[in-house]
Formats: C-alpha cells, sequence, structure tokens
C-alpha cells in the first residue's frame, strides 16, 4: 500500500515513505491529470497500491491505472439534491482502502455529501454495502475519512445546518449535532454511536435550539495502546455551549464512551448567519463566537524521548500537544491570529523531531457556500476573503517534545502586478526530509525540513487535458493537500466551496495532478 486515506495512516502523521527526497524532488514532473467532468473542484485524497489509485471525482468513485490514468471502473454514488442549497451529490470523504483477507475482498470507502458510505469491491467496483450513518437526513454529511481498526470502520459525522439554518425560515437555530459511527466494515452494521450532543431543547427566552453544533469534520484518530479512537470537534451553532465544542474527545474503541475531553476554546457559538446583512442575522448566537473549531485531524505521534503526544491545530492558530493517556497538556504554542478558514484549517504533519503545520489568517464570509438570491447576500460575500488583522500566514515547524519554534517559512507570490503573502489552508504531508505544502493560489511547495528552504514549486492554476481527453483546469488547492505515494504525488487543484478567484485564491478547477519522478 503506497498510501491510505487523508491521515495516511491510523495516526494521522501525514507522513510515508516514498522515493521522494530534497535530492530529487526538484526532478517531478507533471505524469498525466485527470479532470473531473462539469466539477467546480476535486475533493478527498486518493488510496493508492502498487497498481491502482482510486480517487472521488463529484459522485463518483474511480479506479484507475497508477501508472497510466487508465480507468478500470467507476461507480456512481446516489444522484440527490438538497433542496435549498441545490446541492448535488458529491464523495467528500477520502477514499479509504481495507486489504483482502482470507474470507473477505480487498475494500475500499467513500462517504458522501448525504451521510451515506459507500463499501465496493475494490478489484470490480461492485457495492458491497452502502448506509446511511446520520441521523438527520436535511442536514447530516461526511467531509472527514474513515479509520479502520480491527474490523471497525469509524466514520465521522457532521451537519451543515451551519450554512442552511439562514435558509431554514421556519425553524430556529439549531436542532442537529456532530456523530461518530462505529460500524461492521464488512456489513456496515452499526456498533455504536457517539452523539457530541443529547436531544436539542427549545429555549424560550433567547428563541434557540440547543445544545447544538460540535461537528466531527476530520479524520478519527486510532490509539491502541489507550483503547481509544480521537475526535476533533466544531463550535456549538447556537447557545447553550458545552464543554465539548472545539475539543479533543478521547472515546473507547469498543463502547464509544468518553474518557477524556480536552477543550481548546470555551463559550465558542456561531453559525453563517453571523455574516449576514442585518435584519437577516438574527439566528448568529449572542455573544457571537469565533468559529475556532479543530478540523485538522489529531495526530498521536511518537516523540524523540519514546513518549506520545496528540498533536492538534485549530482554527485560532494554536497548536495543542497533550497526553494520550488522559488529555493533560503538554504544551501549546500560537502561531496564528485565527480566523474562520484557520488559523490551521485541514491538518498538520510531523516527522521523528518535528510537528510541522500550516497557518491561514483568513476570514471569509461562509455565506458563500449557500447559492442564493437573497438580497444583501450577494454584497455581503462579495471579495469577503481576506487576511486577519495581525494575520502570520506560513509554515512552522516545532519541536515535538517542547513545541519550541524550529523554523517558520512566509512565502508570497504576485496577483495582478502586486505581492501578497501566500495562504496555507490545505493539510500538509512529509516525505523522508521532504515537507510538502499547497497554497490558496494553487502552487505546490517542497521545502526542506531540516532548516524551511523551499527546494522546488510548481503553479497549478493552468489548463490541461486529462489522460481522459478532457479539458480542464487547475485553481485553488484547499483540504487534503499534497500526497506522496511511491515515486508520485497526487494533488488535488481546484477548491470552490468558499468562493471563486480573487487575490488569495485561484479559483474554481477540476484537476488531479500526479507527479513523478524520472
Amino acid at each position: 500500500m503506497l498510501s491510505n486515506g487523508f491521515g495516511l495512516n491510523s495516526s494521522n502523521t501525514r507522513n510515508q515513505t516514498s522515493d521522494i527526497t530534497s535530492a530529487n524532488v526538484a526532478d517531478l514532473n507533471v505524469a498525466y491529470t485527470q479532470v473531473a467532468v462539469n466539477a467546480k473542484e476535486k475533493r478527498g485524497a486518493p488510496a493508492v497500491t502498487e497498481q491502482t489509485v482510486y480517487f472521488a471525482e463529484g459522485r463518483d468513485i474511480v479506479a484507475a491505472n497508477r501508472i497510466t490514468g487508465c480507468e478500470y471502473w467507476r461507480f456512481s454514488g446516489d444522484n440527490r439534491t438538497r433542496l435549498l442549497t441545490g446541492a448535488g451529490n458529491q464523495i467528500r470523504s477520502s477514499i479509504y482502502y481495507l486489504p483482502a483477507t482470507p474470507t473477505q475482498p480487498a475494500i475500499v470507502y467513500g462517504g458522501d455529501l448525504f451521510a451515506t458510505v459507500y463499501a465496493l469491491n475494490a478489484e470490480t467496483g461492485k457495492k458491497i454495502w452502502s448506509a446511511f450513518l446520520g441521523t438527520d437526513a436535511a442536514h447530516h454529511g461526511i467531509t472527514g475519512s474513515s479509520q479502520v481498526h480491527n474490523g471497525t470502520l469509524f466514520v465521522p459525522i457532521s451537519t451543515n445546518e451551519v450554512f442552511t439554518t439562514l435558509l431554514e425560515f421556519w425553524s430556529v437555530c439549531c436542532q442537529s449535532h456532530g456523530l461518530l459511527q462505529a460500524v461492521d466494515a464488512y456489513t456496515g452494521k452499526i456498533k455504536w454511536t457517539y452523539h457530541t450532543a443529547g436531544t436539542a431543547w427549545f429555549n424560550v427566552w433567547t428563541w434557540t435550539m440547543g445544545p447544538s453544533g460540535m461537528s466531527v469534520w476530520g479524520t478519527p484518530m486510532i490509539d491502541p495502546e489507550n483503547n481509544a479512537v480521537v475526535i476533533g470537534t466544531g463550535q456549538n451553532l447556537s447557545q447553550p455551549t458545552t464543554n465539548n465544542s472545539d475539543s479533543l474527545i478521547s472515546l473507547d474503541l469498543n463502547t464509544g464512551k468518553v474518557k477524556w475531553i480536552f477543550q481548546t476554546t470555551k463559550n465558542d457559538a456561531w453559525n453563517a448567519t453571523c455574516g449576514a446583512p442585518k435584519g437577516l442575522d438574527k439566528k448568529c448566537p449572542r455573544p457571537e463566537g469565533g468559529d475556532y473549531d479543530i478540523g485538522a485531524a489529531p495526530i498521536l505521534a511518537k516523540l524523540p524521548n519514546g513518549n506520545k503526544a496528540i498533536l492538534a491545530g485549530a482554527k485560532n492558530g494554536v497548536i495543542y500537544s497533550v497526553n494520550p493517556a488522559n488529555g493533560a497538556l503538554n504544551w501549546l504554542r500560537r502561531l496564528g491570529s485565527g480566523g474562520s478558514l484557520g488559523g490551521i484549517h485541514w491538518g498538520m504533519a510531523v516527522d521523528e523531531k518535528r510537528v510541522y503545520a500550516s497557518v491561514t489568517d483568513v476570514h471569509v464570509n461562509k455565506l458563500t457556500r449557500i447559492p442564493t438570491s437573497i438580497g444583501g447576500i450577494d454584497e455581503a460575500t462579495k471579495d469577503s476573503m481576506a487576511p486577519v488583522e495581525n494575520a502570520t500566514p506560513g509554515i512552522y515547524a516545532l519541536d515535538l517534545i517542547s513545541g519550541n519554534l524550529i523554523w517558520e517559512k512566509y512565502i508570497k507570490h504576485r496577483s495582478q502586478g502586486k505581492d501578497y503573502n501566500s495562504l496555507f489552508s490545505a493539510s500538509l504531508s512529509v516525505t523522508n526530509d521532504v515537507l510538502l505544502a499547497a497554497s490558496l493560489n494553487g502552487v505546490l511547495h517542497a521545502i526542506r525540513t531540516i532548516d524551511g528552504q523551499e527546494i522546488w514549486s510548481f503553479n497549478t492554476a493552468i489548463t490541461v487535458r486529462g489522460v481522459n481527453g478532457v479539458a480542464g483546469n487547475g485553481g485553488t488547492i484547499d483540504s487534503v493537500g499534497p500526497i506522496p505515494a511511491g515515486k508520485d504525488v497526487y494533488l488535488n487543484s481546484g477548491y470552490s466551496t468558499f468562493g471563486g478567484a480573487n487575490a488569495w485564491p485561484a479559483g474554481t478547477a477540476n484537476a488531479l495532478f500526479v507527479f513523478r519522478l524520472p
């Protein structure tokens, strides 16, 4: 197996061996591109074996020859649309590959916008099972990748009520919350469910429903030594706030019972109506929180002294190191000012000595997520992305044991004749002595881990023709970021969730780039 899921392993280290080093990374060239037809973005990390690359394309899961890109099979998820937002179905999770056993075939898994997981025969693409794993069909979805441990598939569930509450004029905010589902990997039968909140209740004094929110956006982390699965949660969407929002939560692998909770930001209640014009912002909770969830996948790191620590990055701009056994804080380090897209957004990476984090420090009006013609919304969201005050966007390397800063890297790019700080929202990855980082303006950067020096880059915001003959282009890079595998690097270029092109993001696009060493 060359690469698997979002975290690249059950510890979510985003670190895996490959043939790529600082000595040869500049020899990478584009081997081919896969262009998604009629798409505005590319979602999810691929799973890569010696022969096959499995990737998401719209609502499809595709298997293709790893070397040539020629397609073996294609499976289409449910053809559905959400009434309010007009959003069509999409495989949003990364693809996870479970090897064959003497009695079971190899299986690939993908999760969609409507909280359905598909388990497919990896050789044929035939469906083995599928299941809706949410509890709220109107709001639940899957963004984070699944993990498998001892035959159990752990699936993170989020709620899009953070966006849709603006359009749900008939209801008060908010009723839905996040979940972690533990299911049998071979049958889809639910073993246990962790709810981040109980049933929401109505508060006549504030005219709100709650508690709500606490989405599980990121990929779960497995900690076998402590018999635990660890998740990160999002903010509350309404009052009352809870003690498990913006938190790391350790759950018993077998039962889902809470072992410990480490909260990074208290009293954080926020939803997208907070960005609406006056008169349409009545569902914005007061006091308004900072939207500082933990969207990045938690990492289980082995320290140079032989101990272990869980590393978490939050959108408030802070990295936390905690004890895996009890959730006690080892250290914290503020790197950024924080923002609605980070701070630290999609993820970090570790090696034997360092933890690497990318900081965005950008605000965007998240109503850009909702296509609507409601008066005033278009103006409120126009050109809304911009760095926050005192922003420090860049890439940072910290000592794993102490959290001390080892190096920091700031990169600029040029747009319409002006220089801008490049923003890094996508997750990082490490292979050997190379850190791979991709910026919102569409550039892939290779950085030497020992000193932070950039040694190669490639601008993906270009027109391409896919191996399938379809014309397309690259653009904004966000979400899963670069994936090293063997002699290759896989990179989704194209992300449209929070708007189009401006001085920082490169805009909508639909290409999977495959870079390869000679």
